[in-house]
């Protein structure tokens, strides 16, 4: 079979089940939000976003790359090399976990969070650490299908777990403990996908090989990390718990248009462009190109829609606490724009063993967000920092677009194209919302 047929089934098949499977995870998610957010105040989604921010935090200030040497090193699904990832895996786990509770008191006092929510948000570090290396062999086999209704179905159950404990006890800690819980599901369910063993091992010239590799990714993922959740860490120590809550419901919607971009890149681009090797950047161009323009017109469409009209739903499904969110949702949707096309180019430089230009760009992200955030929040208040977080990504674009016709697999052409009908879509819905004297999503704005 010829790699064009190889690729292109790969890609139509990989999406449609993602995309799929997403589009239900995105309503079962929704769901408990706005569950979520009947049952606790406001202030404690505050705090949900600080401790969730630590702990990404230390997962990705840590991250060598363990699961993308599997998927990219010719070797990775031989025994002796997935098992000395699991093994650096597990320690690395335990590690996190110890440093989090040993810096618990700190960060609990510039965050105004009990020190032991932190350290016990820790735990799911230590049994996440756990999780076999079989997710990687399916992600490196292309076995799309198992892997996303594996994350499909451990999500769904995890957080129908948190809801019941939340109904329970709505407290920070029933989130936590559904945290937890959903983690230690996650492990037991990835030894019973196909490959599931692992035991301990160190081989040192595959230990030797995972960190050569990892180091460009340990970069990627520090100054990906600090470019994602620097709003978060900044504003969880200069903004109140409660408004920071209300900014975390606006922004978890959001994001779902670049975590379902974010899904693509990491279980289907990423795999099959290192498995295309060497192949010549117009070929490649040629395999995904079409692909990647109908999914980002489908995101333009979508996320211009919901920019125009998206205040209706939170201020329909929402109670008045978090009537803050509908005015910060229609920037922070354009704002995901900038991060779609972000996510969609740079998995391709990855594929192409190229982790260094992600770093870069993120490097020039965080530069601006470290020195435009604050002066933002002190001269315009929420509304002044929203402004600068809805065009950081656009100045990490700009990067990567100068990566990618260094290595000849540019898609500008595209996503100027897909740009336009974004902005086509929001100007036409918002004039018809003018013209029906149902105002603009852009209204509340002044109000932040």
């Amino acid at each position: 079979m010829s790699t064009l047929t190889i690729s292109r089934g790969a890609i139509l098949s990989g999406s449609a089940w993602i995309i799929g499977i997403y589009g239900v995870s995105v309503i079962v998610r929704f769901a408990s939000n706005v569950l979520l957010s009947r049952l606790v105040a406001p202030e404690i989604f505050g705090m949900v976003v600080v401790i969730l921010a630590i702990r990404m935090g230390a997962e990705l200030l840590s991250d060598v790359g363990l699961g993308q040497n599997v998927v990219t090193n010719p070797r990775g699904d031989q025994p002796a090399f997935y098992n000395t990832v699991w093994t650096l895996q597990v320690l690395r786990g335990l590690l996190l976990c110890g440093l989090c509770c040993a810096f618990a008191g700190p960060l609990a006092e510039l965050y105004g969070v009990p020190a032991a929510a932190i350290q016990f948000g820790a735990l799911t570090l230590a049994v996440l650490g756990m999780t076999s290396t079989s997710q990687f062999l399916l992600q490196k086999r292309l076995r799309v299908q198992t892997l996303t209704l594996f994350d499909f179905f451990q999500d769904t159950i995890g957080t129908a777990l948190m809801l019941l404990l939340v109904y329970w006890s709505p407290t920070i800690w029933s989130i936590l403990l559904g945290n937890l819980l959903s983690a230690l599901l996650r492990v037991g369910g990835s030894f019973l996908l196909p490959e599931g063993g692992n035991r301990p091992m160190l081989d040192r010239r595959h230990v030797g090989e995972i960190f050569s590799f990892g180091k460009w990714i340990f970069l990627w993922s520090m100054l990906g990390f600090f470019s994602l959740n620097f709003d978060r860490l900044y504003l969880g120590s200069v903004a109140p718990l409660a408004l920071l809550g209300i900014y975390g419901i606006a922004r978890t919607m959001a994001e779902l248009p670049a975590l379902l971009a974010g899904r693509l890149g990491h279980s289907l681009v990423f795999p099959l462009v290192s498995a295309a090797g060497e192949m010549p950047p117009a070929r490649l161009r040629r395999e995904i190109g079409s692909i990647r323009l109908c999914f980002l017109l489908a995101a333009a469409v979508g996320i211009g829609a919901a920019a125009a009209g998206g205040d209706f739903a939170i201020r329909a499904i929402y109670d008045t606490r978090y009537a803050l969110a509908a005015a910060m949702l229609p920037l922070l949707l354009l704002g995901t724009w900038a991060t779609v096309l972000c996510t969609t180019n740079e998995y391709v430089l990855i594929g192409r063993g190229k982790p260094q230009y992600g770093t870069a760009a993120s490097s020039v992200k965080l530069a601006y967000l470290v020195i435009g955030l604050p002066l933002a929040f002190t001269a315009g208040g929420m509304l002044g920092a929203i402004l600068i977080l809805v065009t950081a990504d656009a100045v990490r674009y700009a990067v990567l677009l100068v990566a990618q016709v260094r290595t000849r697999v540019s898609f500008g052409a595209q996503d100027l194209l897909a740009t336009a009908v974004l902005l086509a879509t929001l100007l036409m819905l918002t004039a018809l919302r003018a013209g029906l004297s149902l105002g603009t999503a852009f209204d509340g704005l002044w109000h932040l």
